[in-house]
């Protein structure tokens, strides 16, 4: 059990570190999306030169036989065709090289062993390869952003709004980890639904949600605001320097009932791209004052939504695509 405990935890520091040198590399044109609920992959990574999002699965190695690195993953444990594996030596070296690689390629060059009870595909590389098949694929770890980014990081930074990559702040920071974790929790009543955090939290989605079944993506902001007298409203405020406009983008805005110490049981569903139409001017941001179940009919009335329904609606959202 100790063994298994400290491979898991060696397993943990080789992804963190592998987070750490993306984020470094690419100097914040990659944000990592960390699962909530481990489900089979182990990051999303965000692209913020053209919006993809990345899934990711990590696997490593600690010890070398006869010089090489041999990974090795069951079958049923490559969930995403489309998703990169990054396959690392544990262990400090120099000139190392890390595997990258979609689940499909690899599945088509490893070799497969398809017996009962043992589905495997496995892979042996070298960090002085040859001819081996898997050399297109073997990245320096020193240039793993680039090759995933597609070009140098000063390049990339030069198509992100520099606005983008400055940590936001918080007016209520209490709150909004609140209004955040009411969101998660809602969330994951579907099973279908695997749950993202961004590592760091510096672009609009906060929340990322995939369909496990179709494997699209929906990112979400939630907003979070106490409703005040003496018009009952919560005034909802979406920093411009972080709007995304992409079509897979939506805020959630939630109205926090001071009196009674509960989520209003009406929230916002809004899609990215109506939010400077619904929104007003306020300085570095947009505001959206919403008036919980208001007698009087607004421009939010159409995105108006129980809380109840927050999962099935946006498991219907991934669903589309």
């Amino acid at each position: 059990m100790s063994e298994q405990r400290e491979s898991s935890s060696r397993g943990q520091g080789l992804e963190f570190e592998i987070w750490s040198d993306l984020i470094k590399q690419s100097r914040g044109a990659l944000h990592v999306f960390l699962p909530l609920l481990d489900r089979g992959l182990d990051a999303v990574l965000h692209r913020l030169t053209d919006g993809r999002y990345i899934p990711i699965q990590i696997k490593g190695r600690g010890e070398r036989v006869e010089g090489m690195v041999h990974i090795s993953m069951r079958a049923d444990s490559l969930i995403d065709d489309n998703a990169l594996l990054i396959g690392s030596f544990m262990r400090e070296l120099d000139g190392r090289l890390d595997l990258v690689v979609e689940e499909h390629v690899f599945k088509k060059l490893a070799s497969h062993d398809g017996s009962p009870g043992h589905d495997v595909y496995a892979a042996s590389f070298s960090m002085h390869p040859g001819h081996s098949r898997w050399r297109p694929y073997l990245i320096p770890r020193d240039q793993l952003a680039q090759h995933i980014v597609g070009m140098r990081a000063a390049e990339a930074l030069q198509r992100v709004d520099p606005d983008l990559l400055r940590p936001s702040e918080r007016h209520n920071v209490w709150l909004g980890f609140l209004g955040e974790a009411e969101v998660v929790r809602r969330l994951a009543e579907s099973s279908r639904l695997d749950l993202f955090r961004p590592f760091p939290d510096l672009e609009m989605v906060e929340v990322l949600t995939r369909d496990n079944i179709t494997g699209h993506f929906a990112g979400i902001q939630v907003k979070t605001a106490t409703v005040s007298e003496p018009w009952g409203e919560a005034h909802i405020h979406v920093r411009k320097a972080t709007l995304s406009l992409a079509a897979n983008t939506w805020l959630v805005a939630l109205a926090w009932q001071q009196d009674a110490g509960t989520f209003d049981t009406e929230c916002l569903l809004i899609p990215a791209t109506d939010i400077p139409r619904v929104g007003v001017e306020a300085g570095p941001s947009l505001a959206i004052n919403f008036h919980p179940r208001g007698p009087e009919r607004t421009r939010l009335d159409s995105y108006r939504r129980r809380l109840a329904d927050l999962s099935r609606l946006i498991l219907e959202l991934t669903s589309a695509g």
